[in-house]
């Protein structure tokens, strides 16, 4: 097994439990708080050491209460942390999260240390993509940084899986450096400025970004699965059927779960159907990292709906 490097945001999860997703103009009663840790990058990075997977995590947290929880809940999860700085000026990152009673979610990102996550820092860290094969990034860190960091991982011959959340524009220079990219379909329909419905939305979709160099495009679509494209396959593979508590951090246990297997030999289309297992078991639990399961957790689901 080959380690894993993430590079990417840290956050405290405020997390609201509400009857429904307010509108626009709407106040709605809360019915309950909870802190989590998260953040895309942190998710990711615990999703992979939970299934027993070697991970280190490049990120940035404030000197405060919430960064020194933070660290160490990712230490105790057995996530490398030595390319974690505490920022002395900026807070900690937080996000606030809405999850009605029908686990569906909203969510409002204040950016905070995860703005400071500079070129500079990645330069000093940049030993620990020494023979890795695979790196990991979001877009909730600056941009010029995940470019700097997706043209290192290139010229090291590091293949990066990237997670266009939030969705921004993106230069074809950087998508032709690409091995995975992971949207969801609000993503997906930016990225290719084009409007997704139907499955056959999403496949010309996926083909317009293979065009501008992306090897592969695994588009989540929520209780309908995901779906898998590159230049010899396109596939729908279904979700797996669960009863859904907080859809928080489920693409980011999808994105953890198919680095993990990847970086253990697995073909692509099999990381794609455990991913799938494992993004389905971390729904039916609160949270973001609380509810990220562990490898014999998995492997005792997959067995029983297999």
């Amino acid at each position: 097994m080959r380690e894993i490097v993430v590079i990417g945001s840290i956050n405290m999860d405020i997390v609201i439990r509400v009857p429904h997703i307010p509108v626009v103009g709407e106040t709605v009663i809360a019915y309950d708080l909870k802190n989590y840790g998260g953040g895309k990058g942190a998710n990711q990075a615990v999703s992979i050491a939970r299934l027993g997977g070697k991970v280190s995590m490049i990120g940035r947290v404030g000197n405060d209460e919430y960064g020194q929880k933070l660290y160490k809940d990712l230490e105790n999860n057995g996530v490398g942390v030595e390319g974690i700085e505490f920022d002395l000026e900026t807070p900690t990152g937080t996000a606030y999260i809405n999850v009605s009673e029908k686990g569906e979610n909203n969510i409002v990102v204040y950016q905070g240390a995860n703005k400071k996550l500079d070129i500079d820092q990645i330069k000093k860290c940049e030993h620990f993509l020494d023979g890795v094969e695979i790196c990991l990034l979001q877009l909730e860190i600056p941009i010029e940084t995940v470019k700097f960091a997706v043209d290192l991982c290139y010229s090291k011959g590091v293949k990066v899986i990237l997670n266009p959340a939030p969705a921004c524009e993106l230069p074809d220079s950087l998508l032709k450096k690409i091995y995975i990219l992971t949207p969801n379909e609000t993503e997906l329909s930016f990225l290719s400025k084009s409007k997704i419905e139907t499955i056959e939305d999403i496949r010309k979709a996926s083909k317009s970004l293979l065009d501008k160099g992306v090897q592969n495009v695994i588009t989540t679509i929520g209780e309908k699965g995901c779906y898998f494209v590159n230049k010899n396959t396109e596939k729908l593979f279904d979700a797996i059927k669960v009863t859904a508590v907080d859809t928080t951090a489920a693409g980011d246990s999808f994105t953890g779960a198919l680095a993990f297997a990847l970086s253990k030999g697995e073909k692509i289309e099999d990381a794609i159907r455990f991913a799938t297992f494992v993004a389905a078991l971390t729904v039916t639990k609160e949270g973001a990292q609380t509810s990220l399961p562990y490898k014999e957790e998995v492997e005792k689901f997959i067995k029983e709906r297999s």
